[in-house]
């Protein structure tokens, strides 16, 4: 079983403050005891160590990276050019809907990749279909 794991959901594990915080925590630990693979783009990691350094704190944020970096169960999907213009494809016919361009990149990730599943706290996954997982029993 593999899920895309979205940007509020590392910030949510790495913001004791979250609103999500313990929520994304048992999650996250749940998919780690039934060994999920995760899968993340890396304009995902990025904007989340962003947000991380800038809401949390630098060492939190560095913490984070390093973290993820060396994970075996986190994989990583570059970008690369028709990636790029599946999302861009999709940012454009979704002009009516709030969709970040990392949004776009992740939808377009997940289709190519034909993952279903989302560790979001974003809604405008399930717009385009993707089940947003929320509680523990989904898997």
């Amino acid at each position: 079983m593999r899920l895309f794991v979205d940007t509020g959901a590392w910030l949510a594990l790495n913001d004791k403050r979250d609103q999500y915080h313990h929520k994304a925590v048992s999650i996250s630990k749940d998919l780690k005891r039934q060994k999920v693979k995760m899968v993340t783009s890396e304009y995902v990691f990025v904007e989340s160590l962003t947000l991380i350094k800038y809401r949390v704190g630098h060492q939190v944020a560095l913490l984070f990276g390093d973290k993820i970096m060396k994970s075996k169960i986190v994989d990583f999907m570059e970008v690369d050019g028709s990636i790029r213009n599946e999302a861009w494809e999709i940012f454009q016919k979704y002009k009516d809907q709030d969709f970040s361009f990392v949004d776009c990149v992740s939808f377009a990730i997940m289709q190519r990749l034909n993952l279903k599943k989302v560790f979001t706290l974003d809604e405008h996954f399930s717009y385009l279909g993707f089940e947003i997982i929320d509680t523990l029993q989904e898997f």
